[in-house]
């Protein structure tokens, strides 16, 4: 039986959709495809592979850390990052005007020759999470080294997002001396906060656009990939495109109690009061809708085995027993509803006094659809009047709209995915992260995310251990960003 197929079959338990499918899926007479032959990757003429490797071991050697407290930040670090894109990049630094935001990000322009058609921007950030203390000595090789060992460039930003920054400068740089005129005005907009929420960065970057009357006809961050495979949708590469993404929000609970010596305890502590209200959000989610998937369904459907595609491609009957299979997995259930994450508690300040007040912070990922008040709403409903529910400071946002990858700017964003990765599907999906994208939310018309990478079913250690880029990768990564750029911006 197929991995795919066992699980699905667990995971439907004993319902009568599970059983037909187990039933299927478990039969050992059924004959694969054939597999379609795969044409080659349209790689840019003249691509130096070797180039982006080296840049990216210096992009990755320059510790640019961000931290939540902003000032344990180092802005040198920063200015660094802004020396090696100057030096390394001269064209660039020669042809596109360039702008310094805030004293950390950069915006340049590169002006096209039509100047009534709408520009795009290609967006990247410099800046990385922290490495997680004590965990240095678990990297294969050092977080920050670049080094090159069994096919990887390891560390911290090679994925998230150096690689992309400078595959983009690369591409911009390579087509500037190849004598490339665009039509259409490219920004390239580096942020240098979007790990910590881009409020210093990436928003000032669009508001100073917006404030200019940019309209980009669209924007791609990132935000997708290349996957060797989807567990129970496609044991083949698919090419995620971000069409949509989660809204974010954290909240603050807090109960309240008399106080008082330990020996004497009330039937409920303030503690006890706040640990059943996070009892009650964990056990009471918010509602699925498995139907926000049918786009992304319908593009990876000719992947799927047989049976399973018969149950995923007729959701409005099957949905239920859908919604059972994917909420099964906390990757798959996260596509399908707005999540709820218990991050930090707080209570007491001596084993043996009673606690006056208990605190606990939730983040909600929120999906398309719903909003912050539908969340504050729902947690209000569930946590009742003994728990007070405030926002926490400023970390509110709803999801990000989405954008077809059907329009005319999506089909030239799928369609330079699909020169350079030809063997995987392209497939449009919502990310349950948050970006910078969103900054850019009131004036961009399309806005996509896509990393020109390969990725395993880890992410490649994003935001964790062993972060990495395929070597592999290096010659399509920046022939993505060319072929992009001479798609949307030709005469």
């Amino acid at each position: 039986m197929r991995k795919s197929a066992k699980v699905a079959a667990v995971a439907l338990g004993a319902s009568a959709a599970a059983a037909a499918i187990a039933r299927f899926v478990s039969s050992t007479n059924d004959v694969p495809p054939t597999p379609l032959p795969v044409p080659d990757p349209v790689l840019e003429p003249g691509i130096d592979g070797q180039a982006f490797l080296d840049h990216l071991a210096r992009a990755v050697q320059i510790d640019t850390t961000v931290h939540t407290d902003r000032t344990l930040n180092n802005p040198a670090a920063m200015l660094a990052m802004h020396a090696f894109i100057a030096d390394t990049y001269p064209k660039v630094a020669e042809r596109c005007t360039r702008v310094v935001v805030n004293g950390q990000s950069l915006l340049y322009t590169w002006e096209g020759t039509d100047p009534g058609a709408a520009p795009i921007v290609l967006m990247a950030h410099m800046d990385v999470v922290p490495v997680e203390p004590g965990t240095h000595d678990d990297w294969t090789v050092g977080p920050f080294s670049g080094a090159v060992v069994d096919s990887h460039l390891w560390g911290r930003g090679s994925l998230d997002d150096k690689g992309p920054l400078v595959a983009i400068l690369e591409a911009v740089e390579h087509l500037l001396v190849d004598g490339f005129v665009p039509a259409r005005t490219v920004h390239l907009a580096f942020g240098h906060d979007e790990e910590i929420g881009g409020a210093e960065g990436a928003k000032l970057i669009a508001e100073g656009l917006e404030t200019r009357g940019v309209r980009p006809w669209f924007v791609l961050d990132e935000g997708g990939g290349v996957v060797d495979d989807i567990p129970m949708m496609s044991e083949l590469p698919v090419a995620l495109v971000k069409t949509a993404e989660k809204g974010s929000l954290s909240v603050t609970l807090t109960a309240t109690g008399g106080g008082g010596h330990s020996s004497i305890p009330p039937a409920s502590t303030a503690a006890g009061t706040l640990a059943r209200a996070l009892v009650a959000l964990e056990s009471t989610p918010m509602p699925s809708r498995v139907r926000v998937l049918e786009d992304f369904v319908t593009a990876v459907a000719p992947r799927m085995d047989p049976k399973v595609r018969a149950l995923m491609t007729n959701l409005r009957v099957m949905g239920p027993a859908v919604t059972k299979l994917l909420a099964s997995k906390p990757t798959t259930d996260a596509l399908i509803r707005t999540t709820t994450a218990i991050t930090m508690l707080s209570a007491g300040v001596k084993d043996n006094v009673l606690p006056q007040e208990a605190t606990a912070v939730v983040n909600f990922r929120i999906l398309p659809g719903d909003t912050v008040d539908d969340v504050l709403d729902h947690v209000r409903d569930v946590v009742g009047s003994d728990i007070d529910v405030a926002i926490r400071g400023d970390h509110a946002w709803g999801p990000l709209r989405s954008s077809s990858i059907e329009s005319e700017a999506g089909s030239v964003v799928a369609a330079a995915v699909a020169d350079t990765f030809p063997e995987a599907v392209v497939a449009p999906w919502t990310l349950t992260g948050a970006t910078d994208s969103r900054h850019y939310a009131s004036m961009a018309q399309d806005i996509y995310g896509f990393g020109p990478f390969t990725l395993d079913a880890g992410m490649s250690g994003i935001h964790g251990t062993d972060e990495r880029v395929r070597v592999a990768d290096a010659e399509r990564a920046v022939s993505f960003y060319c072929r992009l750029l001479r798609l949307a911006t030709h005469e």
